[in-house]
């Protein structure tokens, strides 16, 4: 992978976090019902909301890591977090519940977001992203 790569995939990963996370930031009862869930109590609007909160603020660390931020490492290394827990809390309610196609489909992205993610930190062991 060229170090053109690497500025590039942390852009779409950005691109991929805001999207995922303004609709359910902005709209989170509409955002609940098009992935397939029930609609909302009230109340728990405000969960939807500060979830789509994080994964922006996912997205602004992916940029920062496009942009050659000096603390790249230690922002993918969340993002590999994230994404893991994402994965195996799906999989985990997959054994409990029909989970939502677009839960599995979110899920599907993070974890080929995660396998890239990995492929950076063992290459990002021996040099820095170039901007």
């Amino acid at each position: 992978m060229t170090d053109r790569f690497w500025p590039a995939f942390f852009w779409v990963a950005a691109a991929y976090n805001f999207l995922a996370g303004l609709p359910p930031l902005l709209m989170p009862t509409l955002s609940t019902v098009n992935a397939g869930l029930p609609p909302l109590d009230p109340q728990h609007t405000i969960l939807v909301q500060i979830m789509g909160l994080l994964i922006c603020i996912f997205g602004v660390g992916y940029a920062m890591v496009a942009s050659g931020s000096p603390a790249a490492r230690q922002i993918v290394l969340l993002g590999l977090v994230g994404k893991l827990g994402v994965c195996v809390l799906v999989a985990l309610r997959l054994r409990e519940i029909e989970v939502p196609t677009a839960m599995l489909l979110a899920a599907a992205g993070d974890f080929l977001f995660l396998i890239v993610f990995i492929v950076f930190l063992s290459r990002a062991i021996r040099a820095p992203i170039a901007a």
